[in-house]
């Protein structure tokens, strides 16, 4: 079983995340317009509904056009585990490199607004516990979208 083309559509769902990310910071979400940020960041959800159907695409092509579930969503469940591993290097150059505020700036809003106390906030503000959630909540949304593209792609019953 050939794997590259999960890797490469994994690779491209992290490369995609990071652009998201990026927009976000560029457009004032993560600073000016904080406020909007947990509502409009949902929307990244979407990014690996896209990059995991092309990938389906591509599997259904290289399969001559015979999918059964089972393949679909193993194929798209590789992807997902790969996203998630790719997902700990892509966060860690964004909050290091292009957004070293983005703990600080969430920590205050947090604070500020009374949605957590500073011990609660801290806790849930920095990059390790950022990342172990974000991973999981990735593999777990990941998993769902790759159940749904499954059995709605599938070419062989």
């Amino acid at each position: 079983m050939s794997i590259k083309i999960e890797f490469r559509y994994a690779v491209l769902t992290s490369l995609v995340m990071l652009l998201w990310l990026i927009i976000e910071y560029a457009v004032g979400l993560q600073d000016t317009y904080i406020s909007c940020y947990p509502y409009v960041s949902l929307l990244a959800f979407l990014i690996p509904v896209f990059t995991y159907r092309l990938g389906l695409i591509e599997k259904i092509d290289q399969k001559f056009g015979k999918l059964n579930f089972t393949q679909a969503f193993l194929s798209c469940f590789l992807m997902n585990v790969f996203v998630c591993l790719l997902y700990i290097p892509v966060h860690l150059v964004f909050l290091n490199v292009i957004n070293p505020d983005f703990f600080s700036n969430m920590l205050q809003y947090t604070v500020k607004n009374g949605h957590q106390t500073l011990e609660g906030a801290a806790y849930y503000f920095n990059i390790s516990t950022f990342i172990t959630e974000t991973v999981l909540t990735n593999f777990v949304t990941g998993t769902i979208i790759s159940l749904i593209l499954a059995w709605r792609m599938r070419t062989v019953k």
